[in-house]
Order: structure tokens, then sequence, then C-alpha cells
């Protein structure tokens, strides 16, 4: 009896646990307006997922992008590439993708369940090349300038915009704070990069242009900022400056070693956004090639932000780098962008720091952000050759039929059970409907996407489930003819049917594995779905059956007869 209670209380268990995995969810999700934007939004579902062939979703063609340098050999940096995009489109947990190479020189993505262009534009084809820099302390643009203004009056730049003198800003978060573990504690080196907020929320007035200067029309247009290599600039002037420091006449003109950066964050002032500019080190003093994890974060003093670790190497050399630099302040440049406000180094850094991304941004860009770090930089820059949404590949006819085919295979399936195996045949039943709820928990839980191979799969191990019972119950049936006790019967024909079972479904499953190993897409699908099916079954068919055959012999007292 105590062996009884045992197993009932492990079905149980399992019940339990299915109707976890499978309970409705709040799942946050972007849907689309009538005017084509997106919001995001969440929804309650179930969590089992369609893939391409029956929701639908995006097909993005990615090209490698010469318009920066021409590439020696795009077949090689496609198959690197290739690698990288695969993994940074499922880290979305978008499974069943089919990612592909075309030719030489393209990449072809299908997501299924997306349609947000913008989001999975940005995350295939961001460079996500990350670099710690050191901010210029040399004054080394305000000595430029006047050589700037000079090429800026020569290429005939416009100054009819140049802004009016205003108050130099004192914004929140213009100083920063970096501070690191001590170097000789190696089991606590862990350091985090923080933004801390400037109590000061005003300024004495201070002249727009560099003190010393008559104001040309680069001197006109940029302001001093808060920090050692920091400066501001109108956004109405920004895409004028970004192709004037794009200029190679400038970038020529700019102190040896030092390079122009733009900063993600911006500021208001007397009702104007301004943005940052910084001259910085060219040389980094490490690059993201170091980075072995990234996740993101919120705090209510930085905001968003993404937490990253180094290896053992990158952590050696950041602490002695930024050792070097105790003072100084480093900008976090992310695809030659400075991300949020460059801190200042308080002391030696190791294996862990932070990415502020600010006030105000959303947890899902920290989230893109942390995912390409991870995945890495992509080999060679790519561009969107072609971007569109498409439907389901099989149509909703082929879909309908598909279910229907299903529906009427597993009737039939249990038809044939009742009429040829009776009471036992029952049993049997009851046990496929908890492999049925077994099956569907493992994918959620696994988080598999159900495609119509998949759905196949799960009817081919529906039959598989029943072809266990049917081994079981002849074993049974002759043992009774042998004029065995029911009982015995019953177990003898689980203990010589056992083996059979085991190696028919093992190997079933190494094919299974071949086809997920070697295949994609849809073929994987089917290889998880026929995996998880035959695992389930084997457990409904040699342990929840026979439960449900002891749990009647105690009932019944010892039955003479069996209806089998």
């Amino acid at each position: 009896m105590s062996n009884l209670k045992y197993r009932l209380g492990l079905i149980v268990a399992l019940i339990l646990l299915s109707g976890y995995a499978l309970y409705p969810r709040d799942v946050k999700t972007r849907q689309r307006r009538a005017d084509g934007t997106f919001y995001d939004t969440t929804t309650r579902r179930v969590p089992l997922r369609k893939g391409l062939d029956l929701s639908g979703g995006m097909h993005l063609a990615l090209d490698v992008d010469e318009s920066k340098g021409t590439v020696a050999n795009k077949s090689e940096a496609i198959d690197r590439a290739l690698k990288v995009v695969r993994t940074r489109i499922e880290g979305l947990g978008v499974s069943e993708t089919v990612i592909q190479k075309a030719g030489n020189d393209r990449i072809l993505v299908d997501i299924p369940g997306i349609d947000d262009r913008e989001r999975a534009i940005k995350i295939a084809q961001d460079q996500a090349f990350l670099q710690f820099q050191i901010t210029d302390k040399t004054k080394g643009l305000e000595k430029a300038l006047p050589r700037l203004d000079a090429i800026a009056k020569e290429r005939g730049y416009d100054v009819a915009s140049a802004g009016p003198k205003v108050a130099t800003p004192a914004s929140p978060g213009l100083s920063g704070l970096l501070t690191g573990a001590d170097s000789s504690d190696s089991a606590k080196a862990r350091t985090a990069a923080t933004a801390k907020k400037n109590d000061t929320t005003k300024a004495k007035a201070d002249s727009a242009t560099i003190p010393g200067l008559t104001g040309g029309a680069i001197s006109k247009k940029i302001l001093a900022g808060q920090m050692p290599g920091q400066f501001l600039y109108d956004i109405a002037d920004q895409d004028m400056l970004k192709r004037f420091f794009a200029d190679s006449a400038v970038q020529a003109a700019l102190p040896p070693g030092k390079v122009v950066r733009f900063g993600s964050d911006s500021t208001a002032i007397q009702n104007k956004v301004y943005r940052f500019l910084y001259l910085l080190d060219a040389r980094p003093i490490i690059t993201g090639e170091y980075l072995t994890d990234a996740k993101p974060n919120t705090s209510p003093l930085e905001g968003t932000v993404v937490e990253f670790q180094l290896n053992n190497e990158g952590g050696r050399r950041f602490q002695r780098e930024t050792g070097k630099h105790v003072g100084d302040y480093m900008a976090i440049v992310l695809d030659d962008i400075v991300m949020g406000m460059p801190p200042v180094i308080n002391s030696a850094i190791g294996t862990r720091g932070q990415i502020t991304m600010g006030q105000g941004r959303d947890l899902q860009n920290a989230q893109d952000l942390s995912l390409v770090l991870k995945a890495g930089a992509l080999p060679v820059p790519l561009k969107v050759a072609e971007v569109r949404n498409i439907g389901p590949s099989l149509g909703r006819d082929s879909i309908n039929n598909a279910f229907k085919a299903g529906t009427i295979a597993i009737v039939l399936i249990v038809a044939i059970m009742l009429v040829f195996y009776r009471f036992s045949g029952f049993l049997a039943v009851a046990g496929l409907a908890l492999y049925v709820l077994y099956t569907l928990a493992t994918l959620a839980g696994f988080d598999a996407v159900l495609t119509l191979p998949g759905l196949a799969g799960f009817v081919l191990s529906i039959g598989i489930a029943v072809d266990a019972n049917v081994l079981i119950f002849e074993r049974i049936r002759e043992e009774l003819d042998r004029g065995k006790t029911v009982r015995t019967a019953i177990d003898e024909g689980f203990f010589h049917a056992r083996s059979a079972i085991i190696d028919s479904n093992v190997t079933t499953i190494l094919t299974a594995a071949v086809l997920y190993q070697y295949g994609s897409g849809p073929v994987r699908g089917f290889a998880v779905t026929l995996i998880a099916g035959i695992v389930a079954s084997m457990i409904t068919s040699m342990f929840v059956v026979r439960t449900f055959y002891l749990l009647w012999l105690n009932r019944s007292r010892g039955a003479q007869t069996l209806s089998i």
C-alpha cells in the first residue's frame, strides 16, 4: 500500500508541475497600432509559441556594408557574422528561426512571431564594438579650434544657426563616480560604474564659446562641458557637426592620438535640447573582446543600466590600466557613441562594471544591449537589403487541415484501444491524457516552439505511446492464457515488455537527436517534440498505467478476471 501511495504522489506531483508550466502568464509584447507604430503591452497567454509556418513573422536580408571600407574576404566574414547574428536572434527568446547564408555576401533571417521591424533590424545589424577610452585632459580641442574654424570657413559650413551665449548647464549626472574593489582581495574583486547625481541645480553663467577665442563657425556651436574633454552642442546642429568631424581634413587637424565621439545623452538649456560630444584618447584602455557576460538592471539612482563582467585576462588588464588613470574620466563607447556620462575612476577596477543608459530608457533597450554585447561584435558591418513581414508559410487552410488530421488520428487511436482492450484500453487512454499534459508541459518548460512538423512528431509519439501499451497488454493476455492470476499476469506482462519498449524508444530518441543536431528550423522542432513525447510515453505506459492497475487491484481486493 505504501508503494502505491508513493506512485500516486509522484503522478500528482507531475500533474501539478505540468499545470504550473502551462499556466497562463503575463508576457510583455509589442503590438502594432493602426498608424503602423508600436507600443509595449502585457498579454496573458499559455507559454507555448508557434513557429514560422503556423504564425508567420519577419524576413530580413542582410548584406555586407562596404560603405566604410572594402571587405577582403566576404565569404569568410559572412560565415563569422552568421554565428553572431544567430546568437543574437535566438537570445531574443525566439526559437525555430531560419538563419542561413545566401551566396557569399548575404544572410537571410526568418523570425517567427515578430513583426517589430525596428527592434529586429537593430539587434541584427548593431556592430556592438565596445571600448573604454579616457577623456582628453590636455585641452586638445580648444587648441585645435582655430584650425577647425578655418576648415569650416574653407568648406563653407553655415554659421547662421550658431547658438546664443547661454549658461553652461549644471544638469544632474554630469559628474560620475567609478569605484573599484581592492585588488588584493581577489575573492571580492567586483566593481561597478555608478552615476552620481550632482546636487548642484544652478551654475554661474559662463560664455557659450570657449574662453580666449573670438568665435568662428565651429567655436560658436560648441559649449564647454563640466569635465575635461566634454562639450555641448545644439541638437539642431547635430547632422552638420557629424558631417564636419567625419571630414578627413578635420580629423587630420585634431591633436595626434585623439578622436571626437558623440554622446547618447542630452540636456535642456533655456527650452532648447543640447547633446554632448567628447574628445577622447584614440587608444582604448580595453575593448569588449574580453567581455563574458552582460545583463540588464534598473537602479533608482542611475536608471537603466547594463552590468557586465570581463574574463580574468580582461580583468587584469582593466585593473592595470584603470590604476594608471585614477582621477581621470573614462568614457564607455559603444559603436563610436559615448554611453551616458563618463564616470571618474576613483580606484583600480577589476572584472565587473556597468554601462549607465540613463533615466527614462526602456528596460528592453538594456536587454537588447546586453544581448548584442554577449553575442559579440560583428566581424563586418551589415546593412539591411530587404525587410518584410511574412504570413504563415502553410496558409490557413493547410493549418486547419493539419489539425483536423491530427484530431482524427487521436480519435481513431482512442477508439481502437477501447474496442480491442476494453477496460485495459480505458486505463491506457487515461494514461494517454496524462501523456499529452506531460509532453506539452515539457515543451513549455524548454521554451520550444510548435511547428507543423513538431505537431506531426507529437501525433507520432502518441502512436508510439499506444504501441508500448499494446506490447504490455498482449504479454498480459499471454500470461492469463497460461492460467496465471490477474495480479501475476499484470506483473509479468509489464516485466517482459519492458526491455522491448526501452530498446525501441531509445533507438527512436537517438534518431531524433541526430535530426536535432544536424537539422535546422522545423526539422529541429520535429525532433524536440518527438523526444519529449517519447520520454513522456515511457513514463505513462510503464509507470502511470501500471499504477492505475495497482489502484484497481487494491480497490477490487484481488479481482479474478481482467477486461483485456
